[in-house]
């Protein structure tokens, strides 16, 4: 067996360390392969660095090939029978070079990955419009020719029929205001009682509605596709009732052994403004849209219960952390507000 010296310790563990931290040069390959789609049948000519790459002698409209990852753009020539359009694709930074981000290594790993083609990559799909003005490109596949001239999308969140609290019937309209833009406005009839929950005896018989409004701008000039920044404002107004124990706020610090909560059904009356700033993406195939959507904001909440059997006594406060207990705190407060969820819909 042998033994690396002590003083040399150090220095095989700090190169150990930085090549495990190097994400770009262990993660990415020499070659990338790239989707391009043309507007009409073509062939493809591609020039990366001194390299070429060529179709076969067919037209065709869609091409998979791969290229050099590279700093300097790569040169695309679409030829087809009547015309020729030529793009240059810049490079950027890799995902897996920006995962050096990850502090394990004290980001060694940016100065392994610095100049190495592999922290590279290029758009994934390369869309060419063979007639079009300079030499612009889409990083996405355009809707067919149909399909891009309709502005309006008609929405139904499947989820929300069975979400832990205000489940309903949610609809929302989305309107394309530009390349960039499109406004969304949700409404949704909260049910009676969750789904999930009809065979329990007892009945919330909740009433209410939502109401709500966002401004979608997609980051690809591709409105109304692709991945999107929303930031909106919702109002909720329901009334419902639920059970809960009433009495000392906080049994579980109580040290007199003299437990006198009791359970109390008791009817409530909510409102609700959340402001939200959402991260998504939407996608439309044969004029079927899925829009995926997570996000943060800052809820305002004002819950008044009625019907008490003392109004002087507290609501009991769980052990641990309970979404139930947020939502019935009978109060005027601010809440953190987490909105996820999926919208399937139909462009028309």
């Amino acid at each position: 067996m042998t033994f690396i010296n002590a003083t040399r310790k150090p220095v095989f563990i700090l190169l150990i360390s930085i090549s495990t931290c190097s994400c770009a040069t262990l993660l990415n390959s020499r070659t990338q392969y790239l989707t391009i789609i043309t507007s009409e049948p073509s062939k493809i000519v591609i020039k990366n660095d001194t390299s070429n790459f060529y179709t076969s002698n067919f037209y065709k409209t869609q091409h998979n090939l791969a290229v050099l990852r590279s700093r300097e753009p790569v040169n695309i020539s679409a030829i087809s029978q009547n015309s020729e359009k030529n793009v240059s694709v810049k490079s950027r930074n890799s995902f897996a070079y920006w995962l050096n981000l990850y502090p394990s290594c004290y980001w060694l790993g940016f100065l392994v990955d610095r100049n190495t083609p592999k922290r590279y990559s290029y758009p994934s799909t390369i869309y060419i419009d063979i007639y079009g003005k300079g030499n612009n490109y889409l990083t996405y596949k355009r809707l067919d020719s149909i399909t891009s001239k309709l502005n309006n999308i008609i929405k139904f969140a499947p989820l929300k029929l069975v979400g832990f609290v205000n489940s309903g019937i949610e609809l929302s309209f989305e309107r394309k205001t530009s390349n960039y833009f499109a406004t969304q406005i949700i409404a949704s009839y909260l049910l009676p009682t969750n789904l999930l929950d009809a065979g329990y005896d007892y009945k919330p018989n909740i009433k209410g509605y939502t109401l709500g409004i966002e401004e979608k701008l997609y980051l690809r000039k591709s409105a109304p596709i692709g991945p999107y920044f929303s930031f909106g404002f919702n109002y909720l107004n329901n009334k419902y009732r639920d059970i809960w124990s009433f009495g000392i706020k906080d049994i579980n610090s109580d040290t007199t052994y003299n437990f006198t909560n009791y359970l109390d059904s008791i009817r409530i009356h909510k409102q609700t403004i959340s402001i939200n700033l959402k991260f998504g993406y939407q996608y439309i195939k044969n004029r079927f849209s899925f829009d995926f959507y997570i996000g943060l904001g800052a809820r305002y909440k004002n819950v008044v219960d009625f019907d008490r059997i003392n109004p002087n006594d507290e609501m009991e406060k769980p052990r641990y952390s309970n979404f139930y207990y947020i939502t019935n705190h009978n109060g005027k407060y601010w809440t953190v507000s987490v909105p996820l969820n999926f919208r399937i819909g139909w462009i028309f």
